[in-house]
Formats: C-alpha cells, structure tokens, sequence
C-alpha cells in the first residue's frame, strides 16, 4: 500500500467513527457534513475492503477488522495530537538541552539573575549560554541556527526573524563621585553637563565592536562637535569600572543606573542634547517560533522586562 496515495485524514474519521458509532455524531466532531463522513467511510472501506462498520438499530457497530486495526488506530493518533499539540504538553521540568542567548551585559546584569533562578527551580536540566556578539553576527548566528535568542535595538529586520520590544531607555552619563572638573563648575549628582564641558571631558566608550562613535556623536557633529573618546569597551560593567576609577566619564542607561539603587556610588547626568530613547528587542529565526522550550523561554525573559519597567517606571 503507498500511503502516499491516501489523506490521512481518513485515519481522523476512522478514529471518530470508531468512537462516536455515528457519522452524524462524527461529523459534529470533525466538523464536517454527515455527508462527508459518509463519503469518507466509503473510501475506507475500499481501503482496507472491508465494510468496517455494520449499521445496528441507530449506531454502526465495528467489524473484526475494524475492532482489530482500533489499538493501532489510537496510537496513530495520539502520536499525531502529541506533534500538532506538543507546546500544550510541554513540562519544563522535563525540558533538557542548551538555549543559546547572545547580548551585552546591559541584557545579562537585568535579567539572568531572575531568568536563571526561574530556570533552576522550573527547568532544572535547562541550560542557558549567553554570549557576546555584534550586531551582524548575532544575525547571522540566529539565521544559522547557532543562537536561539538574540538582544538588541528594535530596527527593521530581514523576513526570517521575529522580535519583540522588551522595554524602552535612555542613556545619561556617568562621572565619579568627586569628580574635580564637574565639582569646580558646581554640577552635582542628577545636573546636567554643559555640552562645552562634556565635549571637553575625555570619555570612555561602550561599544561591541571597537566602533568609537555611535548616534551621539551623530548628533553632536551636526553642531559641528565632537567629545574626546579615548578608549572603548566591550561591557557596560567595564565602562562603569573605569568611570569609578579614574576622571573619564561615559554613557550607561537608565535601567542600568536605577538597578543600583543605593549602592550607586557615581553621579548620573543627564545629556546635554536631545537624543532619542531606545526600544531595545528580543530576537528569534521564525522556524523557532513554535519550539516548546524557546519559546517557553521567550515568554520567561517578556516577562522579566515587563517586572523592570513597571519597577523602574514607578
């Protein structure tokens, strides 16, 4: 017998008939005429040549043959409902194998402590990996299936990825408790730098991939202005180490400075320039969309982010 030759949705009116005893019956299950079951139950019997089910008073009751090919039956079945269905059976405890994430250390500092004691207590064979990756790469990571998730700017994506914006920041510089230039021109903790002094400070730069200038310093030569970057760094938490500890001064978002708290040990400053707040996304390949444990995973981290901002909104 070549299967191809035969819709398996026959095998969907076989199940229904067997238990249902009635096409009428069937038909309201499957949702479809008593017609096409009917029709359905011909084809069948020319199937497997056999009348399969022999019509009793008001039900049609099953043959050997069809008595017989039953167990068989139910456990196609429950095969099938177990791969249609399997994001409605998934157990996270039972969850095993590695989820691959890729962002900065803004995304590892604000999340993965929540994320990975969730993941302890419902997933405990679950293993996250976060790793550090530009932009490009962390795409094309995720086209080839390298990285499950990725962190970054909510911008306009090729047709294969999926996203969802996880929270909107902005970003305010950062200087040194004490800092000797900042407290001769009398600007305090929350004060905002003059943009003649600011271009004059030398600054440390966040930036992944060794790029010096970003959509600040954009905006700052359009006023025909630049600030003296001096060195960059691949984490925030490295340019917050060498904030505390020397005269540069750098950029850090909100987020980031409100998640101190009271051990916040800088001063914040807001920029002396309009610059636009960022949304920041989750990425994902859409052929993952229906993966049990991604996107298990997925709705985990949404839900952090939403815990962040309802706190740090406030």
């Amino acid at each position: 017998m070549n299967i191809n030759r035969y819709d398996l949705n026959l095998l969907k009116t076989f199940h229904a008939l067997l238990n249902e005893g009635s096409t009428i019956k069937a038909a309201e299950k499957l949702g479809l005429s008593q017609p096409a079951v009917s029709a359905a139950l011909g084809r069948l019997r020319h199937v497997f040549n056999d009348p399969l089910f022999i019509r009793t008073g008001q039900r049609l009751e099953p043959t050997a043959v069809a008595v017989s090919l039953r167990p068989e039956i139910d456990q196609v079945m429950g095969a099938l409902n177990g791969i249609f269905h399997q994001s409605d059976l998934f157990d996270p405890k039972q969850a095993q194998g590695n989820v691959w994430l890729s962002g900065s250390d803004f995304f590892s500092d604000l999340m993965m402590p929540r994320l990975l004691e969730e993941i302890r207590l419902e997933a405990p064979q679950l293993k996250i990996i976060l790793v550090d990756q530009v932009f490009a790469s962390s795409l094309e990571a995720l086209e080839r299936g390298q990285v499950d998730i990725a962190f970054w700017p909510d911008i306009r994506l090729p047709n294969w990825a999926q996203s969802k914006r996880l929270l909107t920041t902005r970003f305010e510089m950062i200087a040194r408790k004490g800092h000797p230039r900042l407290i001769s021109a009398g600007i305090g903790d929350k004060d905002r730098i003059p943009l003649n002094l600011l271009c004059d400070l030398s600054h440390i730069h966040f930036s992944p991939d060794g790029k010096t200038l970003d959509d600040l310093d954009l905006i700052l030569a359009k006023q025909v202005r630049e600030r003296r970057i001096v060195a960059t760094l691949p984490t925030f938490s490295g340019v917050v180490s060498v904030v505390r500890n020397s005269d540069l001064i750098g950029m850090l978002s909100s987020h980031q400075i409100d998640a101190f708290g009271d051990t916040r040990d800088f001063t914040r400053h807001p920029l002396p320039i309009d610059r636009p707040d960022i949304s920041l996304a989750m990425l994902w390949n859409r052929r993952s969309e229906k993966s049990p444990v991604q996107a298990w995973v997925r709705e985990k981290i949404a839900r952090i982010f939403q815990g962040i901002d309802a706190v740090l909104t406030a």
